[in-house]
């Protein structure tokens, strides 16, 4: 008896592994299959045949969305309608709904246009849907969707025309609101926006904006003589205000002067009187005007955003005005993307008037962020990198939970089929409409696919920094150690260049040409090759992994040493050129190096290089090595290169503590 209960338990545990090959070779074959029945469908053919038995194979519904996507302008609503029920909440559903939406209008079938639309955040789809309201009588109020469609700085799409006038003609787009997206457009600059919707929508005669404009190159007397801008009214100061941003981005010192005359004579709200300011200052900056930075100062605070704080940063480093630079980071920076930056700045300028006890606090401030500009902290106060880990640790039903979602399903399948587009428009999907935590799983079953790029993206989007084995993979780690060693270069340089350039996509590719891990064009590849005597073939060769690798790190190490070893210089000439780097050493003197970094000129390349050092201080500790610290790689330059010390002392720990 027992023999038999034997043979029946190996029996049941061999049927149990046979069940398990099929279901793992089941997704293979029905991959195989969807492939050939999706190159079909897109190529317009019938996929009837070849679409039988996928029923419930997770990509099945990218099958029926390009039959009907093909026939909506012939098809029954109720077939649409049972497509967007069943595909309610995905990607896949929305995409239809607006192709629906879109071949609604095509048609002028408003009434179905109407019953369709949802809220939406696409600016197109908007639009059709507030025509199609008017067309079926029901638009006869501004209401928040037709405030959200207007009230935006640049110019909407053709299909919002329209509406807007019907709404103007009917009294309900009045002269307050149409002045209100006048300001908006000022703020971003749009002079010729502005005019169109000041004398369109606020009824501005055609031959007063004319005068005006017209007049901007004369004196400011002469200027606010103009007879429309006598009138003590909010459309007089928004004429104004058109007049003086206009100006600005050629004379910012006479749309100053302007600006100055006009407040004498009308009283502008401070949300008005930041737009004109922000304007004359950013004009100044890109002018370079001798009183650039006393512009910058008189920006109040409804005018503060992301590029003024940087602007007034740069301003003060290159002027050495560590002064103002304290007073101007004094409270906390408007856009996050700017918080440890400003922060850091804050604690650098106050050591450089000499207070050491502020500065020692600000520093400390900063120095928990794993950031940069965190770490620029901890040097200056000789004291360790925060660098914690934290993983993405999910139990198995909430695994179970996400990796059943409908998206991820998707995405990981068009991953797998190696259709890259379709899988990245689900993932980015995902992103947008899962919270943080569902998406901090996906990152996890990402990463467990191989998906390392996407895992990246997605972390960032969501703002979760803690996993380092998620966010800095050591993925090629042989071909990069054999590099590293062949060329006499630390491995984690040659990680953050990669993480950089490609986030490890094997066949990334730039529009400028640049192909593989470490990016390389293929001119610098042939080159390089010949240069090591490797065989060269053609630029495709540059997609394989091992042999981006070795070339990517021999032409890292050449930049180092043209530039001394500097990795700072190095980055930035990988990525914008060896001769651009040249032209932006110090021309005399010396600069310290974190400064010379925040004053690149181009700020793709000031933030490439901030990222590969913080790369490289990340890879450092992933690869259990002793950290480098920043301070160490950061030499400052003269006009030889990295090879000055401008001997500005740094802080210790306890030097200046409290």
């Amino acid at each position: 008896m027992r023999a038999h209960a034997m043979k029946f338990r190996i029996l049941f545990v061999l049927l149990l592994a046979c069940c398990a090959i099929a279901r793992a070779a089941e997704p293979s074959a029905e991959r195989t299959r969807f492939r050939a029945a999706y190159e079909a469908a897109l190529a317009g053919h019938d996929t009837t045949g070849l679409a039988r038995g996928l029923e419930h194979y997770a990509l099945y519904p990218y099958l029926e969305y390009q039959r009907l996507r093909g026939q909506l302008a012939t098809l029954p609503v109720a077939q649409v309608e049972d497509f967007l029920t069943r595909e309610a909440g995905t990607y896949l559903g929305e995409r239809l709904r607006g192709d629906w939406l879109r071949q609604l209008g095509q048609l002028h079938q408003w009434n179905l246009l109407v019953r369709f639309a949802a809220p939406t955040g696409n600016a197109i789809l908007g639009c059709l849907a507030l025509r199609a309201r008017l067309e079926t009588d029901r638009l006869d109020a501004v209401t928040p969707d037709v405030e959200k469609l207007w009230l935006v700085g640049h110019s909407q799409i053709d299909a919002c025309d329209e509406p807007f006038e019907h709404l103007r003609r009917s009294g309900a787009l009045d002269e307050t609101l149409a002045l209100a997206r006048v300001w908006l457009a000022l703020g971003q600059q749009r002079t010729t926006l502005a005019g169109f919707l000041l004398r369109r929508f606020a009824g501005l005669p055609l031959k007063d904006l004319d005068a005006v404009l017209k007049s901007v190159k004369l004196t400011p007397a002469n200027i606010l003589a103009q007879p429309a801008l006598t009138r003590a009214t909010p459309r007089t100061r928004a004429l104004l205000g058109l007049a003086v941003v206009t100006l600005a981005g050629s004379d910012p010192g006479r749309a100053q002067a302007l600006w100055r005359a006009a407040r004498l004579r009308h009283t502008y709200p401070d949300t008005e009187a930041a737009v004109v300011l922000r304007a004359i200052a950013l004009g100044a900056t890109g002018r370079q005007h001798p009183e650039r930075l006393a512009m910058l100062a008189n920006v109040p605070a409804h005018g503060l955003d992301g590029v003024v704080e940087r602007a007034r940063i740069r301003e003060a480093l290159l002027a050495r005005d560590w002064r103002r630079l304290a007073d101007w980071t004094a409270t906390p920076a408007t856009t996050p993307a700017n918080a440890f930056r400003w922060r850091y700045w804050h604690a650098r300028a106050l050591e450089e008037i000499g207070e050491q006890i502020p500065a020692t606090q600000a520093y400390r401030a900063v120095a928990g962020e794993r950031d940069y500009y965190g770490f620029l902290a901890s040097d200056r106060l000789g004291i360790e990198y925060t660098l914690g880990h934290r993983p993405i640790a999910p139990d198995a039903a909430a695994r179970a939970r996400v990796g059943a979602n409908a998206g991820v399903m998707r995405a990981r399948e068009f991953y797998r089929l190696g259709l890259r587009q379709q899988a990245n428009q689900e993932w980015q999907w995902l992103l947008t409409n899962l919270p943080k935590h569902d998406v901090e799983i996906a990152a996890r079953l990402a990463h467990e696919w191989g998906w390392h790029d996407r895992v990246i993206v997605a972390l960032g989007a969501v703002q979760s920094y803690d996993d380092l084995e998620l966010r800095f993979p050591l993925l090629f780690e042989r071909d990069v150690r054999n590099a590293a060693q062949r060329r006499g270069l630390p491995p984690s340089l040659i990680y953050s260049i990669i993480r950089g350039e490609s986030a490890f996509v094997v066949d990334a590719r730039s529009g400028a040409g640049a192909l593989g891990l470490m990016q390389m064009l293929p001119t610098t590849g042939a080159e390089t090759a010949r240069h090591l005597g490797m065989p060269w073939k053609n630029p495709s060769e540059l997609l394989l992994p091992g042999k981006n690798i070795q070339l990517g790190s021999e032409y890292l190490r050449r930049v180092l040493r043209q530039f001394g070893g500097s990795f700072p210089l190095a980055a930035a000439a990988y990525n914008a050129g060896p001769g651009r780097v040249k032209s932006w050493l110090p021309k005399a003197g010396c600069v310290p190096a974190d400064v010379w970094v925040e004053l690149i000129p181009f700020s793709e390349t000031e933030g490439y290089v901030r990222r590969a050092l913080f790369y490289a201080a990340v890879y450092e500790h992933r690869m259990g090595e002793r950290l480098t610290p920043l301070s160490s790689r950061l030499a400052d330059l003269t006009p030889g290169g990295a090879n000055g010390n401008c001997s500005v002392q740094r802080l210790t720990a306890t030097a200046a503590s409290p």
